[in-house]
């Protein structure tokens, strides 16, 4: 991916600051994605373990395609709206409300306590990755010819 100017290189690294935050969350907390898979029955149960795999690999792999300016940023904001409506369709459940139902420091209880902020922090980078294809697609950046 082509930089252009400070601006530009801080939303860059923002975005891609976050996929590998999200990333990580998702290669070595996989059970938090697999308890939303699972409480909000989007996935049956046999396939919640390859999806939450599947989920921050392809994040990954699509943000390095971008990266290294092999493929455009659309796959990964495809993931990214991926994550976001699995955190917003679990609070249109009402699975963030706190009922005093789950012990405090279970699983269920540090993932619902986080989703809201979790979804809304999505849908702002969302926006910010999207603005950030756009930009560059408008504005592509022309290399200068090497020796001709």
């Amino acid at each position: 991916m082509k930089i252009k100017g400070y601006v530009h290189r801080f939303i860059t690294c923002f975005v891609f600051f976050t996929v590998a935050t999200i990333a990580i969350k998702g290669f070595f907390m996989p059970e938090n994605t697999g308890l939303l898979l699972i409480d909000t029955g989007l996935v049956p149960a046999m396939y919640v373990e390859p999806i939450t795999f599947a989920f921050p690999f392809a994040l990954t792999v699509c943000a390095l395609l971008a990266y290294f300016d092999i493929a455009s940023l659309k796959p990964t904001i495809f993931c990214f709206t991926l994550y976001t409506f699995l955190a917003g369709f679990a609070i249109q459940q009402g699975l963030n409300l706190d009922c005093n139902c789950y012990v405090t420091g279970s699983l269920e209880s540090l993932v619902y306590r986080e989703l809201e902020p979790q979804f809304f922090i999505l849908l702002i980078v969302t926006i910010v990755a999207c603005a950030l294809h756009v930009f560059n697609t408008q504005n592509p950046v022309q290399n200068p010819p090497y020796m001709v």
